[in-house]
């Protein structure tokens, strides 16, 4: 049943059906045809994947995110980046890094970076002379902070389906977010030195100030959410649902950038979102369920075990199948497929879990980069007008410096434990 059920899925998706759609379809044909239970347990594995707590804080952060997006945000964290430190060789486009490292500390998604920074800075970088292939480029791969640096929609998902801790995971989140930030900023540097692209004026202690007062109450967002989880304040869904009271108030009261129809669209828009990608995480519950039934984890583990014990090599096997799932599936399915299948094994060669979800994680946000489904490529074309392939190439520098990342963050444990042990 299991050797059916991987090709009927993938067939169902070339056949161009949603993939909640395949995920459950594939579970019911391959029970129907190969199994001995009813096929309409798959709704109820599905409803059962949703009834999860953790789950509950997914709309409030996509809720908090679409606030501050609205709420204008965006151009005054983008302010305050420029100002630290845009007077770099190349320091626009290191601001620019630098402000998708600050919101994606708000937002958790990867496209809603892309989207709310590359809106802005694509323009301004053409218009300061930057070669238009480097800078979509650039906030394509920038936008990958998003998920990494907490809080994060996919950690809490990986949290979900493995039991791991998403206060751990999330302080997990914020090194490997900061490497790949300094990485993707030298980058910068050398190439607008490469380049002579003239620098910026270095700020004065007043425009520094001006820059942070402007962004403090946007800047409080994340402080609201790291502080009340880690403090014991609150649960990540409390903090979640916080933060959209925060978000509403800033955006309503202190901006007032947000009328009451525009928050009936944020609201409209954030439930399709969230519904969206609840679908998607019900028909890859059932998938992995099917999974974990048929005792396919156990079985996969002794095949891998019998061949190597070897961390590296295991999980050198683990980057290449999850780079490659990637190129096919959203994160949110590929960490429910995935993860329950991958984990127990690396746990049994002495991978931390925290760990492992953060190298799922990178994994995965280098599939946001990568042709037939990389969501990041898709908001980047519609931002600057290329196709998908142009948009593809243009990454490909910038990709290469996200594998080096990942190499480092796999084989390199304190990236993802150094905070979590601190903390903890």
């Amino acid at each position: 049943m299991i050797a059916a059920l991987v090709p009927i899925f993938f067939v169902l998706l070339l056949f161009g059906l949603p993939i909640f759609a395949s995920l459950a379809l594939a579970v019911a044909l391959a029970l129907k045809s190969f199994g001995t239970i009813d096929p309409l347990v798959v709704p109820m594995r599905m409803f059962s994947g949703m009834n999860n707590f953790s789950l509950m804080s997914i709309p409030f952060f996509i809720l908090a995110a679409e606030l501050m997006r609205i709420g204008g945000l965006s151009d005054r964290l983008i302010g305050l980046a420029r100002a630290l430190i845009g007077w770099l060789p190349g320091g626009m486009a290191a601001a620019t890094v630098l402000a998708c490292l600050f919101f994606g500390s708000i937002s958790g998604s990867s496209p809603a970076t892309v989207i709310a920074i590359g809106s802005i800075m694509y323009p301004a970088l053409v218009a300061a002379g930057y070669n238009k292939f480097f800078a979509i480029g650039l906030i394509t791969t920038a936008g990958t902070l998003g998920p990494i640096v907490p809080p994060s929609i996919a950690l809490i998902i990986y949290g979900s389906v493995t039991g791991s801790s998403v206060g751990k995971l999330f302080a997990a989140g914020v090194l490997p977010a900061i490497l790949i930030a300094t990485l993707l900023i030298v980058y910068c540097c050398w190439y607008a030195t490469l380049r002579r692209y003239p620098r910026e004026p270095f700020p004065s202690l007043k425009q520094i100030g001006e820059a942070v007062s402007r962004s403090l109450w946007g800047l409080g967002l994340p402080v609201l959410l790291l502080g009340g989880i880690y403090s014991g304040l609150f649960t990540p869904t409390e903090s979640a649902a916080a933060a959209c009271l925060y978000g509403w108030f800033v955006g309503a009261v202190i901006y007032r950038t947000i009328s009451l129809s525009a928050t009936l669209t944020i609201l409209k828009n954030s439930g399709v979102l969230s519904g969206t990608l609840l679908l998607i995480t019900a028909g890859a519950s059932a998938f992995s369920w099917i999974l974990a039934s048929t005792g396919a984890p156990t079985k996969l583990a002794a095949e891998v075990l019998s061949g190597t014990t070897s961390p590296i090599i295991i999980l050198m096997l683990f980057n290449l199948i999850m780079l490659v799932a990637g190129m096919f599936l959203d994160s949110a399915s590929a960490i429910i497929v995935l993860a329950p299948l991958m984990q127990p094994i690396a746990a049994q060669v002495g991978v931390d879990p925290i760990h492992f979800g953060i190298i799922t994680l990178v994994n995965l946000s280098v599939g946001m980069l990568t042709p037939p489904v990389g969501l990041n490529l898709f908001v980047a074309m519609s931002i600057s007008g290329m196709t998908l392939f142009q948009v593809f190439r243009a990454a490909l520098p910038t990709i290469v410096l996200m594998v080096v990342a990942l190499i480092i963050i796999t084989y390199v444990p304190w990236f993802s434990l150094a905070l979590p042990k601190l903390m903890y």
